[in-house]
């Protein structure tokens, strides 16, 4: 890994964000999603989500945190955790668990290390704020599953979704906070 440098994210950080986001998207989904799914949440949208997003994280009561990777100046991924999001269908302990909301990188900067580097940052923000394990949802197939794995990860649960006309399946991993290193 080259010279990364990871820090909770700002503001001005929202519009290369919502670049990484959208690229990310463009390169991981692009072939699973149709058109209208990224019509319907265009770049400079993200952008007004990631700037709003920003501000929240800064709030230490809601126990959120938005992590940039920076290689040199330039954002080159983030990474967003906080409380779980308790679905309907969640075991009673999930409402203890944290949740890894993102994490994406600049797709041509995957494989040098910068997600273990953001994955690293994240937990171990989540362990000082007092959590003991997160959860994450990834879309089944997806490459990021190896990498979630790979981090220590276990999957969980599955569920399946409807996505403007097509059924997709999406896992549920969990990852003890007190064992990754």
């Amino acid at each position: 890994m080259q010279d990364v440098r990871i820090r909770s994210a700002t503001v001005q950080d929202a519009p290369a964000v919502a670049r990484i986001h959208w690229d990310s998207w463009i390169a991981t989904y692009g072939s699973v999603f149709a058109q209208s799914m990224f019509d319907e949440f265009p770049l400079a949208q993200r952008e007004a989500v990631w700037s709003h997003e920003a501000t929240r994280h800064a709030d230490p009561a809601l126990r959120r945190q938005l992590l940039v990777a920076l290689r040199g100046d330039r954002v080159c991924g983030f990474a967003s955790v906080g409380p779980y999001r308790v679905q309907d269908a969640d075991d009673p302990a999930a409402a203890l668990d944290a949740e890894l909301f993102a994490i994406y990188l600049d797709p041509a900067l995957q494989r040098k290390g910068i997600g273990r580097a953001l994955w690293q940052a994240g937990t171990g923000w989540l362990r000082s704020a007092g959590f003991d394990a997160l959860r994450l949802w990834c879309l089944e197939g997806n490459e990021a599953e190896a990498f979630y794995l790979a981090m220590g990860a276990r999957l969980i649960a599955r569920r399946s979704f409807d996505a403007h006309g097509r059924p997709l399946g999406e896992n549920c991993y969990r990852a003890s906070l007190r064992q990754i290193a």
